[in-house]
């Protein structure tokens, strides 16, 4: 009896391909019962408060920044329904973690976007900071090259911190098209780190795109954090750090933990899959409590920021102007007939 059930462990844990779903909820006790419930009833109010906030925004921001605030909202959301699917159908858990990381990928170059609509757009901000520089000696690339100078803030820097963000949310979604080919062919997988496998190669790549997307958002930060305080610019940087390190570095620390044998094989679970089950459950926490949170910071009312000088003085000569010529015309008006 005992040489069999050696046998079973050895072939669950020597399977490379996650089990069916059948098998993990025919496997599942009471306790492991009531956690998908639980797990599965967080993804759902997640997505409920995502629905209102959208309602919420969409009745009281300005049409320019609901897009926006849409897609930095979603975020959460949209992780935690990937892991959830990838909790019940283990299976489908690279399609649900690329589309996860593509997502991101896209909410990224749109919290740069952000920022920049909250100090009122490209043509104020460059005005307001037309005679200031961008330190550029922040992380994630350069936070210890203390000597690099400052670049002038101007339509060609903005330009291309765009572009920094941009080139993930371009390229991240070709690549994930490709390890999703190339596994359909056999030649990719995650547990395959060695230089002749794909994946290691795919992953550093997506590696040295997603730090230099994350550079352009630090300059921008230390630029305008100080501005848009009373934007509650701060919080929501933070939430943003937060979604990063939890569904890109947490990952990554389980999935190498899993490889090394850390996490031990829990039949009808191999290593890997058993760290991508955790991965997953522990997303769908994480998720739930920043939607909650989001939905708080997000929501808070805040002053509008004053305009530039010459802004505000362009529109009291437009004002005076306007009131001279209403002016004229009642005049003209109540002036007798000759």
């Amino acid at each position: 009896m005992e040489e069999v059930s050696n046998k079973t462990l050895d072939f669950f844990c020597s399977e490379n391909e996650p089990p069916l779903s059948r098998v993990i909820l025919e496997s599942l006790d009471t306790t492991g019962i009531l956690l998908f419930a639980i797990l599965t009833l967080m993804t759902v109010t997640a997505n409920l408060v995502f629905v209102e906030e959208v309602f919420y925004i969409y009745c009281k921001i300005t049409p320019s920044k609901r897009s926006i605030f849409v897609w930095i909202n979603a975020a959460a959301p949209v992780i935690s329904t990937t892991s959830c699917v990838g909790m019940w159908i283990p299976r489908s858990t690279m399609f649900t973690d690329f589309t996860a990381a593509v997502f991101f990928a896209i909410v990224i170059h749109k919290f740069l976007l952000m920022m920049i609509k909250e100090c009122g757009g490209q043509k104020l901000f460059l005005k307001r900071f037309e005679k200031q520089q961008f330190k550029i000696s922040t992380g994630p690339c350069c936070c210890f090259c203390l000597c690099l100078p400052g670049i002038n803030i101007n339509r060609r820097t903005l330009f291309l911190l765009k572009l920094g963000t941009f080139q993930l949310a371009f390229f991240r979604p070709v690549l994930m098209f490709l390890s999703v080919v190339l596994w359909t062919n056999g030649n990719y997988s995650l547990s395959d780190l060695s230089p002749t496998g794909a994946a290691i190669w795919i992953n550093c790549f997506v590696g040295v795109l997603t730090i230099i997307a994350l550079w352009p958002i630090g300059i921008m930060f230390q630029r305008v954090r100080v501005l848009l305080n009373c934007k509650k610019i701060i919080p929501k940087f933070a939430l943003y750090q937060f979604v990063l390190v939890l569904s890109q570095l947490q990952a990554t620390i389980i999935n190498i933990l899993a490889m090394q044998g850390v996490i031990p094989c829990a039949p009808p679970l191999s290593s890997s899959a058993r760290g991508a089950y955790m991965n997953q459950q522990l997303l769908i926490m994480e998720m739930f409590l920043i939607t909650l949170i989001s939905r708080v910071v997000y929501r808070k009312k805040y002053d509008e920021l004053e305009l530039p000088l010459d802004s505000e003085q362009e529109m009291k000569s437009n004002r005076q102007s306007t009131m001279l010529s209403m002016g004229a015309i009642v005049l003209e008006k109540e002036a007798p007939a000759v």
